[in-house]
């Protein structure tokens, strides 16, 4: 499946439409949002089940993702330092295999954009909670979101869509 998905040159990179994009917001309940489908992932781990099957279910997940609907760039939010260890690797490991999938694929490397930077643009505040994001994504994109996670994924895409005039 790898060796199809691979782009053959970089004239595909080239003609890249919001229909090619994919924004994420990593995490264990990972955002996303395309033109296609958006939602939340559920990637927690359970007790019983160990790591490699964890981090092969993300992997797994965006393959399939990207070969089901021709995806050629991933737009995610950047991970910021966090006073939570666990959850501060979970997010760098998890980059890890994202940017391993680009480069199997023959992607770009994935564009990382800063939270706040985001925040700002979606809602006037850079410092925005969950609430403000949610509540913002209905307010701009008449766009429900299942939680804060696709909330951010959503504003990330459109954030990404409308300075990249895509």
């Amino acid at each position: 499946m790898l060796n199809e998905l691979k782009n053959t040159g970089n004239e595909s990179v080239n003609q890249i439409t919001r229909d090619n994009v994919l924004a994420l917001d990593i995490a264990e309940h990972c955002g996303y949002y395309s033109t296609h489908e958006s939602g939340t992932w559920n990637f927690t781990q359970r007790k019983s089940k160990n790591a490699i099957e964890h981090h092969k279910m993300f992997y797994d997940t965006l393959v399939d993702f990207i070969h089901k609907y021709n995806i050629k760039l991933i737009v995610a939010e950047d991970v910021c330092v966090s006073k939570h260890f666990i959850a501060a690797r979970k997010l760098s490991e998890f980059r890890g295999i994202l940017y391993l999938i680009c480069a199997q694929l023959g992607l770009p490397e994935p564009k990382f954009i800063n939270v706040s930077t985001v925040k700002k643009w979606a809602t006037g505040d850079g410092k925005a909670d969950k609430k403000k994001m949610i509540e913002y994504c209905i307010k701009r994109w008449n766009i429900t979101p299942v939680d804060d996670n696709m909330a951010d994924a959503t504003h990330i895409f459109k954030y990404y869509v409308r300075i990249y005039k895509l």
